[in-house]
């Protein structure tokens, strides 16, 4: 049996209703075939998703990919088909459905496409990572940003943070941004070489729009340092 899906599976899972996501199966001839529809519901026992006319192909257990977007990126997650059913639409016509399997595990946060700057140099920002179900909170150094996360290190040895968890982040940064206060998903972490303290990859979990001019006039800034040294 696969291992039931966490918490941070079922928020993103979550935060993805009503919108469109897409399913990836396979050919009888190995291609793959990616199917566009709209997730309706979430709950531990599976999901629920349109089936469009391309589903029709879809048979019960059969395995399939599904795609996402959530707050930090697209995800990807394997799931099985466990069969075709119907909602009430609310007019003469019921909506076909396909019922979906939970997905163990998400892979996904697109933060190694986004442009990143160092803060360090100049700001120095830090942050803190709070944990909401526990109260548990740990102070971390930021050390580069981009439009989709952060790049932490945590001031403390051994955080006992993982890949996957969802925290929340709070960090005072200069205008336009100011006062940051968004959730956060886990998506890597490593021992720092030179300590127990450990570098922490965070993807943002809701966008924030004045995130791109504050990395545009962090380079900026930098550019103009690295002229005058």
């Amino acid at each position: 049996m696969p291992p039931a899906p966490g918490g941070a599976v079922l928020r993103i899972l979550r935060q993805a209703l009503k919108s469109d996501i897409q399913l990836v199966r396979w050919r009888d001839d190995g291609t793959p075939e990616t199917v566009p529809t709209t997730l309706l519901a979430v709950d531990r026992t599976g999901l629920v998703a349109v089936r469009p006319d391309a589903g029709l192909r879809i048979r019960p257990g059969e395995p399939i990919e599904i795609v996402l977007q959530g707050g930090g990126g697209r995800f990807r997650g394997r799931v099985r088909c466990l069969g075709h059913g119907q909602l009430p639409s609310g007019g003469s016509r019921p909506i076909p459905t396909l019922r979906l399997s939970l997905p163990s595990r998400l892979e996904g946060g697109e933060r190694r496409r986004s442009h990143r700057v160092s803060v360090g140099f100049d700001l120095a920002p830090t942050g803190r990572l709070r944990d909401p179900e526990s109260g548990k909170h740990w102070l971390a150094d930021i050390l580069n940003i981009s439009v989709e996360g952060l790049q932490l290190r945590s001031r403390e040895d051994n955080p006992g943070i993982l890949p996957g968890d969802i925290l929340w982040l709070d960090a005072d940064l200069p205008q336009p941004v100011g006062l940051l206060d968004r959730p956060v998903r886990i998506m890597n972490t490593r021992r720092d070489g030179r300590s127990e303290r450990h570098i922490l990859g965070v993807v943002l979990m809701e966008t924030v729009p004045e995130l791109s001019e504050f990395v545009r006039s962090a380079e900026i800034r930098r550019a103009a340092r690295l002229r005058s040294a």
